[in-house]
């Protein structure tokens, strides 16, 4: 609802805020983005990537072309696959992507799905290391 929210928080907490959030790019997964920009005909992913105002680390984007195109989402060229122009419509991760994909094609997507779904979703009992006090 609208309105007002207000957080109590301990000075030493406080002090370990961030100025500011890490933008969302340099967080994230980069493959399901690196699918959307040859969706999209924007052109070479990494020249793209580059233009942004803080853009990921070489690196990162060199990794996730080429964890695509081990998947066969991206062929050699960087093009899109047929696998490839599917995977980018979905709203999972690729490789989750592929595998609800080969489950319908082989007649087993009913235990895929369900597998999918554990996978999609982060581990609820997992705590971040620095956090288990």
């Amino acid at each position: 609802m609208p309105g007002e929210c207000y957080h109590l928080y301990p000075r030493c907490v406080y002090d370990a805020f961030a100025d500011y959030q890490q933008p969302e790019l340099l967080r994230t997964p980069l493959q399901s983005l690196c699918l959307q920009i040859k969706s999209l005909r924007l052109g070479s992913i990494s020249e793209f990537l580059s233009r942004a105002l803080q853009p990921p680390e070489a690196l990162s984007v060199q990794n996730a072309v080429e964890y695509l195109k081990i998947i066969g989402a991206l062929d050699d060229d960087e093009n899109l696959t047929a696998l490839g122009k599917n995977l980018s419509v979905l709203p999972v991760e690729p490789k989750l992507g592929k595998m609800l994909i080969l489950g319908a094609i082989f007649n087993c997507l009913d235990p895929v799905m369900t597998v999918v779904a554990g996978l999609s979703v982060r581990d609820p009992f997992l705590m971040p290391f620095d956090k288990k006090d």
